[in-house]
Parts: structure tokens; C-alpha cells; sequence
């Protein structure tokens, strides 16, 4: 089973690799510092052996959520992920998240492009959901999430907005494509197979139309196959300061398939 992947440990390969392709030092350092801390959050059986003992589920997706009194969110709308707050790994994200009670997320993970995030606060009176009308999650049953620290990289870097890398090219072709094949070997430093998994924090995955072009960063991002059947991914952004404030109500969603 893969190690969790450490930013130290991705750091160092990827020097090695900006070596072997003659690049210099400081070209590699400025790729490594576009990485960005993120939280898988997978099934049991694909975490890391690291990660196997006394483990505790960070995450449910389906079921009923728990809601505090007075919340409406319309019948049609489906539970999909409710997270634990406190049983995440604290000082990995580089976003601000909740460090107690839950996050409830009812969205349509399909075509839809609107959705809820509710931040519960511990000690909040609560009631619980039952589940959506015609609840295209109802035949899957709720089953525990795993927090697995990793990193990301941006689906796209323009060497000519990094000083370091834009110093190196001046207009060469050549040293172009080695600036590429080692964007591809960070890429492929920071895979794991819980990557495909849902994604709190880090760089978007999306490829088109990418959140941080519009000014946005990721709360989380939820492929339908890691929770049901189905290509499609849903993504929940909103502005530094919207994230940064637990300003959910204001949070955007967009979905790719």
C-alpha cells in the first residue's frame, strides 16, 4: 500500500528529477512551492497501512444528516457528505476549516449546480433529516470516510508567470519542455490512490474552467463515483475570505462531468 505522501518526501524527488533534467535549483524550488496541503477523504480499505491502526472515521457520506432546528433545505435536496470536525488532522490544510462539531453538505451531485454547507457547531441542538424525496443516494448506505493528508498540484502552470521558470526559458523551446516534464513528474509525485477521492482543500482538480481562475478556492471537492456511480465531480469554492470566515451560505457550486 502507498505511504502517505509527505511534502518533504515530494520535495526531495523532485529535486532529484530537476537534476537528472539539468535544471537549476532554484527553478525546481519554484515548482515545488506551488504545491498546496490538501485532505483525502476515502474508504478504509484504501488507506495507507500508516494510517490502519486506531483509526477514527473523519467523515460520513449519506444517510440522514443532522441539522440544527429551524434549517430548511428543500425536500428534493440529498445528503451527501457530513463531516467530523474534530476528528480531522489538525495543521495540514492551508485553508480555514471548522475544528469542532460538523460540516453537512446536501447538494445534487449530478448536473445540479446548487447545493447547502452547514457548519454545526459542537453543543448545537439538532434534529435529523430524513432523506430527500426521490434521493438518488437512497439505495447506497451510509458508509464511514478517512482522513489521508496530501498535496496537489494547479492543471495548469504558465512558466512565464513564475520569475524563476520565466528567467530559465527566455524563448527556448527546449528548456520549455523539460520545465513540462517536470511539472509532469510533480504531478505524478503527489498521486496516490486516494486521490481520486473527496478532496477537502488544496488546488481544484476541475480542468475546465478552473475555480482559482475566478478568484475562488476549494472547500471540497466530491466525485459522484466516490459516492455513488456516475463521472460527474462537484466542486464547492468561494473567494479567501468567504472560506476563511465560514461563510458558507455564500459558497458556489459548479460541477464537472
Amino acid at each position: 500500500m502507498t505511504a502517505i505522501i509527505t511534502h518533504e518526501a515530494v520535495r526531495e524527488a523532485a529535486l532529484d528529477a530537476g537534476r537528472a533534467l539539468g535544471l537549476p535549483e532554484p527553478v525546481t524550488e519554484a515548482y515545488v512551492r506551488l504545491l498546496r496541503p490538501c485532505l483525502h477523504l476515502c474508504p478504509y480499505e484504501k488507506l495507507p497501512e500508516e494510517l490502519r491502526t486506531e483509526v477514527r472515521p473523519a467523515a460520513r457520506v449519506g444517510g440522514p444528516a443532522r441539522l440544527p432546528k429551524g434549517v430548511e433545505v428543500p425536500g428534493y435536496v440529498p445528503h451527501v457528505l457530513t463531516v467530523d470536525c474534530a476528528a480531522l488532522p489538525t495543521g495540514v490544510l492551508d485553508i480555514a476549516f471548522p475544528t469542532d462539531g460538523h460540516v453537512a453538505v446536501l447538494a445534487e451531485i449530478t448536473d445540479q449546480d446548487h447545493g447547502w454547507v452547514f457548519h454545526v457547531p459542537a453543543g448545537t441542538e439538532t434534529v435529523e433529516r430524513p432523506p430527500a424525496e426521490r434521493d438518488p443516494l437512497a439505495s447506497v448506505a451510509p458508509f464511514p470516510l478517512h482522513a489521508v493528508p496530501g498535496l496537489t498540484t494547479p492543471k495548469y502552470v504558465d512558466s512565464a508567470e513564475i520569475p524563476e521558470a520565466a528567467a530559465y526559458v527566455e524563448g527556448n523551446a527546449e528548456r520549455a519542455e523539460l520545465l513540462d516534464e517536470l511539472f509532469a513528474k510533480l504531478e505524478s509525485l503527489v498521486s496516490a490512490p486516494w486521490s481520486y477521492e473527496i478532496q477537502l482543500g488544496g488546488w481544484s482538480p476541475a480542468w475546465h474552467d478552473p475555480l482559482e481562475d475566478r478568484g475562488e478556492i476549494l472547500l471540497v471537492a466530491i466525485p459522484e463515483g466516490a459516492v455513488s456511480d456516475g463521472d460527474c465531480i462537484t466542486y464547492i469554492s468561494g473567494t479567501p475570505e468567504e472560506i476563511a470566515e465560514y461563510r458558507y451560505a455564500e459558497l458556489a457550486f459548479s460541477v464537472e462531468s
